[in-house]
């Protein structure tokens, strides 16, 4: 009996591994993992692009079960983990496919009108980081995502403007043929690669 019931076991747990890395939260938390040897600050970038979808999902089934408990408490609850996973994958879906935009901008512009973009972003983004500041006693929610967003622009653009438009440092890499192998490796995570 035993040994009939292992195979199937077995089987049932593979199913369910190949399902959830078809998932697209999986295949963004891969990326990040995977990109973590080669470029550790987008890693960290997409990592955080994943807590981030996570967090939506949490509040969204947060939502829902505040909304359905009084009428029924079970049923609030398979609507509320329903409404996570769809949320959690439209989120992973949407952050995917801006980044395959990004990089189709980034193929057609080339690296020294995505340079002037991304400090133009930062500088945008301090500006309105500093305007939604209203008084240094009270830090809302909006005023650290501000904050945070700005943090992330000055980081990113302090490290293209390191790796890209510095010929004589030694860390300079070839911004086309980088954007041409981020593409690649991106058609190959969404594929399951």
């Amino acid at each position: 009996m035993i040994r009939g019931f292992l195979p199937r076991l077995t089987s049932t747990a593979n199913a369910v591994s190949r399902f959830l890395l078809d998932t697209q939260i999986a295949r963004l938390a891969i990326m990040a993992v995977k990109l973590w040897p080669w470029v550790r600050l987008l890693s960290v970038l997409v990592a955080l692009l994943v807590i981030a979808c996570v967090i939506l999902a949490g509040l969204s089934a947060r939502t829902v079960l505040t909304a359905l408990s009084p009428a029924s408490p079970v049923g609030a609850w398979i609507a509320a983990i329903l409404a996570a996973l769809v949320v959690l994958e439209l989120c992973a879906f949407t952050t995917i496919a801006g980044i395959e935009a990004v990089l189709q901008l980034a193929h057609d512009f080339g690296r020294h009108r995505v340079g002037v973009l991304l400090a133009l972003a930062t500088t945008l983004a301090a500006i309105g980081a500093f305007l939604s500041v209203p008084d240094a006693t009270e830090l809302t929610t909006e005023v650290w995502a501000a904050l945070g967003t700005t943090a992330v622009l000055l980081a990113l653009t302090g490290w293209f403007q390191r790796t890209y438009r510095r010929p004589m440092r030694g860390g300079f890499r070839d911004f086309h043929v980088d954007v041409v192998d981020a593409r690649h490796f991106l058609a190959r995570a969404a594929h399951g690669a």
